[in-house]
């Protein structure tokens, strides 16, 4: 499914650890053809919902217990802005790992798209393990390969000929889409590959008193 595009659009997965809001932001790209708004509503909540189903049946069991999902919400953001649509999760939708003493730790999944420079890459900071699960600041391998199996639950819907939805999971540059002569088609990078980082990351903004 390669370009030029008929829509972009931006899913978020948020979520709350310690008061704390967390906001994982990811892009997509489709070629199906969107022919009206209440078509539109339906393509993105279909988004969102796949979104939330990896993040309740493969994400909850490979993080900390602080951690809750709260929702996921998708809207459009090429050819034109949309308003979210929204798929809410369930009370009580929480992490299965050990307690967390921080807010701001993080596991860090690194988005490849086989293109060279840092607009190639892309980086998603999870929500953290628990305390039980880190030693000398490495994440542990069974959480490790939890983390691989939500990485394979989104490549199976988002990622190359045999995703089961319409969108494909990329990396957005919007410098490059504001630069002179830049497009979302020229601006926006398939997804090749999902790989966790066995190093626990930090996401200072989630700092208690500081927001996502």
């Amino acid at each position: 499914m390669p370009a030029p595009w008929v829509a972009g659009a931006q899913c978020r997965i948020i979520g709350e650890i310690h008061g704390q809001q967390t906001v994982n932001v990811m892009h997509f790209a489709t070629n199906d053809a969107i022919l009206d708004e209440g078509e539109l509503d339906t393509i993105l909540l279909a988004l969102a919902t796949a979104m939330l189903e990896c993040v309740v049946e493969t994400l909850l069991p490979a993080v900390s217990s602080d951690w809750k999902v709260v929702q996921c919400d998708a809207r459009r953001i090429y050819p034109t802005p949309s308003d979210p649509i929204l798929a809410t999760a369930d009370a009580g939708s929480v992490g299965e790992l050990s307690a967390s003493s921080v807010s701001f730790a993080s596991s860090l999944v690194s988005v490849r798209t086989g293109g060279g420079g840092r607009r190639g890459r892309g980086r998603v900071f999870l929500p953290p393990p628990g305390e039980a699960e880190v030693s000398s600041s490495a994440i542990d391998a069974g959480t490790l390969a939890l983390i691989t199996a939500f990485c394979a639950c989104v490549a199976g819907k988002f990622m190359g000929v045999g995703a089961t939805t319409p969108w494909r999971l990329g990396v957005y540059s919007r410098k490059n889409d504001s630069e002179t002569g830049g497009t979302f088609d020229n601006s926006f990078r398939l997804a090749t590959s999902l790989n966790p980082v066995a190093n626990l990351a930090v996401m200072s903004s989630r700092k208690k008193g500081h927001g996502n």
